[in-house]
């Protein structure tokens, strides 16, 4: 994947590009420290995806560039990522259309997780109340159905061909269970759930 990476930080700056290059899957073309130099290097290099700070440099919030991004160019995925738990980021981020959202407290192997998750098209946001007890509850019948067939190891093909729904009804459950969960990847939640005893495998 084709990344732009946009952190004012330079000391982060140079860390998101180091510890990410080190992924053979990934290939940052760009990187900026601000939100309107981000939409500059659009126009000069092709990319599938975005990744960025929601205050950069200039004090501009990249969440109002985001409607603009969108429209011009509609098939990049962007993934906003702050170290502010402000929920006005949150729910401004969803109301235009940044595809993933997540706070800078993860690992490296969780953040290349989500751009990889991002770019297959689902959507993660955090969550609250990640309690172990009730981390599961919010998940509709169906979609606990997709983890416990997932936990039991079945391919994504077979879980489309058990439930008799396409990909694209499968990326929305997945997508719903990420978002409602808080994990980075489908195989952190089923991993999570097995682990703590939430998803019987054999009651698949």
């Amino acid at each position: 994947m084709n990344i732009l990476v946009c952190e004012d930080q330079k000391i982060l700056l140079d860390t998101l590009y180091e510890s990410l290059s080190k992924n053979p899957d990934i290939n940052i073309v760009a990187t900026v420290t601000s939100a309107s130099d981000m939409v500059k290097k659009l126009k000069e290099v092709s990319v599938d995806l975005i990744l960025t700070d929601i205050i950069t440099d200039n004090n501009e919030n990249a969440l109002d560039f985001i409607p603009e991004i969108k429209k011009n160019y509609p098939r990049v995925k962007i993934v906003a990522i702050t170290g502010f738990p402000d929920i006005s980021f949150l729910n401004k981020a969803k109301s235009f259309g940044v595809d993933s959202f997540i706070y800078k407290n993860i690992t490296v192997e969780q953040l290349v997780n989500v751009l990889k998750n991002t770019l297959a098209g689902y959507s993660i946001y955090p969550s609250k109340g990640n309690e172990k007890s009730s981390i599961l509850n919010s998940l509709t019948p169906t979609e606990l159905r997709v983890l416990r067939l997932y936990c039991n190891g079945f391919e994504r093909v077979e879980i489309m061909q058990k439930l008799n729904i396409s990909q694209s009804s499968l990326k929305s459950h997945i997508s719903s269970i990420l978002n409602k969960t808080g994990f980075p990847s489908i195989a952190r939640v089923a991993i999570y759930a097995v682990k703590n005893g939430l998803i019987l495998t054999e009651a698949a």
